[in-house]
């Protein structure tokens, strides 16, 4: 086999080769982290981009004309994690 013509599924699957070792992808534990905080903190602030629980209570705070007005980084509304 000639090392510069590429590869078959065959020859690979003879080789046991099952492309890059490059781990099993992304940490399952920090995608679980990310799914919650997206549960918890559905919207990103438009005024600093951190995730944001909503203004008011399940709205989305860029629709809030009166949000920007009031906008506190410690309001208890933002994920400071």
């Amino acid at each position: 086999m000639n090392p510069d013509e590429p590869m078959t599924p065959e020859d690979a699957e003879r080789a046991h080769l099952r492309g890059p070792e490059s781990g099993a992808g992304p940490d399952p534990r920090r995608m679980q982290e990310l799914r919650k905080i997206s549960r918890d903190y559905p919207f990103i602030c438009p005024v600093d981009f951190k995730p944001h629980k909503g203004s008011p209570p399940g709205e989305d705070p860029n629709t809030d004309p009166t949000f920007v007005a009031t906008h506190r980084e410690d309001d208890g509304a933002h994920y400071l994690g």
